[in-house]
């Protein structure tokens, strides 16, 4: 079970309920059940002194009518209840006898009340360190992970397992065990398997990640079969593009759990399958799944990569290419607000297919639908760029306090750019989000 908490709103709510070191202090999250057995905080409230009918050093009691009054929402809204307290002085965090005790009386409460999940939160306040469990109706509790979304993504709980054997000792010279422990963790999207596609998801099995989601809604082409990685001459015209990347990863054998969806996102899949990821990486060409994506990620709290190739060929001149990376999500700017999403574009891809041949036709749409140059080892440039990013992101891998918004490629000459946009917004979906 995970719990998924903006960076923006738990940095405040921990430092209300650490303030006090001589007694303990409680505060409850109210979290949005999405899927894959994954919770997003959409309310964190500190107690009022009034709230306590017992606080001390160690150990305190809610006032059943406070805690009626806090919780009712999720009894409306059809909402998860955490209940937070800290330890006072402490270094770790852990639940003692008193919490047990606590716990076994008040979850199995709040589970005839409501559907669970419901779980509780321990906060040691000297090293902030976080202690988390999930209850069930099924029974006893289970180790929740907490994961913290804003620029990067901090896991604050981790499993006790550790990564598999040796196939990834050399990583993990890299990563370090916890960068390694955490890749297996986390949940992955990768809409579009063609050339920038098909290398990312080849990267994220190798990686070790745990879990990958894949969407795509074609089969492989035999123009695909050069730069689809794990394709075979024999796929062309038979195989999807999404059952490739399944068999590559049964064939390396590192134990990542493939799930696949064969469609179109925004048409056949929808954005709701992919709730539950803690990153997407975006890989895809038509504006209108880009705009889904786009708006998933602050509406879920997920890390987006996206990425593309654009080239050029001009007479009797040599082509020119350039590639680009955005990473977009809680606390960055979004795709939107870069340029990457035009409005026209939606319209037309939404159009029903008959309809937008006759516009493209009458020359109402112009390259919507016109294949684009793709080379594999341009490609991989721009995949493994996105990729390092992730990393960057999640394991906290070489500068990971300052990551860029955006990468951008040029071919020709090999550069690249790391850029910010400047200034405030007023973005409808980005800007009520922003984390600090």
């Amino acid at each position: 079970m995970k719990l998924k908490i903006l960076a923006s709103d738990w940095h405040p709510f921990a430092d209300a309920l650490c303030a006090r070191t001589d007694v303990e202090s409680a505060g409850i999250i109210l979290a949005e059940r999405l899927p894959d057995s994954v919770l997003l905080a959409r309310r964190l409230t500190p107690l009022a002194d009034a709230a306590y009918a017992i606080r001390k050093r160690d150990r305190i009691r809610i006032d059943p009518v406070a805690l009626n009054r806090l919780v009712k929402p999720a009894r409306e809204r059809g909402l998860s209840v955490f209940t937070v307290h800290t330890h006072p002085a402490a270094n770790e965090a852990w639940f003692s006898t008193a919490d047990d005790l606590g716990d076994s009386v008040l979850m199995p409460s709040l589970l005839t009340q409501m559907d669970g999940p419901h779980g509780s939160l321990v906060i040691a306040t000297n090293s902030r360190a976080v202690a988390a469990r999930a209850w069930y109706a099924s029974g006893s509790p289970v180790p929740a992970q907490i994961h913290l979304i804003g620029k990067t993504l901090r896991v604050l709980t981790s499993e006790d397992e550790q990564p598999e054997q040796m196939w990834f000792d050399r990583q993990r010279l890299a990563l370090g065990e916890s960068g390694q422990r955490i890749l297996r963790q986390l949940h992955v999207g990768v809409v579009g398997l063609g050339g920038t596609g098909s290398v990312t998801f080849a990267q994220l099995v190798h990686l070790g990640v745990g879990r990958i989601t894949v969407i795509d809604g074609d089969r492989a082409e035999a123009t695909n079969i050069s730069r689809i990685l794990g394709a075979r001459t024999s796929d062309a015209g038979v195989t999807w593009k999404v059952d490739i990347a399944l068999r590559y990863a049964t064939n390396v054998g590192l134990g990542t759990e493939v799930t696949v969806h064969r469609g179109r996102l925004g048409a056949e899949v929808t954005p709701a399958v992919l709730g539950g990821c803690d990153a997407i990486f975006s890989c895809v060409d038509a504006h209108l799944p880009r705009a889904l994506l786009n708006r998933l990620a602050y509406e879920k709290a997920i890390l987006l990569f996206d990425m593309g190739s654009a080239f050029r060929i001009t007479a009797g001149s040599p082509m020119e290419g350039a590639g680009r990376v955005v990473v977009t999500g809680p606390g960055r700017r979004c795709l939107a607000c870069w340029g990457h999403i035009d409005p026209n574009r939606i319209r037309v891809e939404s159009l029903p297919p008959d309809e937008r041949a006759r516009q493209q036709a009458e020359g109402y749409v112009a390259g919507a639908d016109v294949p684009q140059p793709s080379v594999v080892a341009f490609n991989t440039q721009v995949a493994g760029a996105a990729v390092i990013e992730f990393l960057r992101c999640v394991t906290e891998f070489c500068g990971a306090d300052d990551p860029p918004d955006r990468l951008s490629f040029d071919f020709g000459n090999g550069s690249v750019r790391r850029n910010r946009l400047a200034g405030d917004t007023d973005c409808g979906i980005c800007h009520p989000k922003v984390a600090a």
